[in-house]
């Protein structure tokens, strides 16, 4: 991977129950340097991609209207990482 491209930040956000959750908002709440002011929405099966732009510590933040917001502490590698985010009940 080259220096310039992003490390992928993958996921599923999940209800209190585990059912995938679609449309929830996800972006990145803080890192090292300069962040992305996007945010991913999830797909029908809850899955969203986010790029980090280096390796390093990131709060990732997820908002679902119907089911609450989250957040998540993730250390992202040179080959970016899988996460799992729950909303709470």
């Amino acid at each position: 991977m080259s220096a310039s491209a992003g490390r992928p930040v993958s996921g599923v956000v999940r209800d209190a129950r585990g059912a995938p959750v679609a449309l929830a908002r996800v972006w990145f709440r803080s890192g090292p340097g300069a962040l992305p002011d996007v945010a991913a929405l999830t797909d029908g099966q809850g899955r969203f991609t986010l790029s980090a732009p280096r390796a390093g510590n990131y709060e990732i933040g997820c908002n679902a209207d119907a089911q609450g917001s989250a957040r998540l502490a993730v250390v992202v590698g040179e080959r970016g990482v899988q996460v799992d985010m729950v909303l709470p009940p």
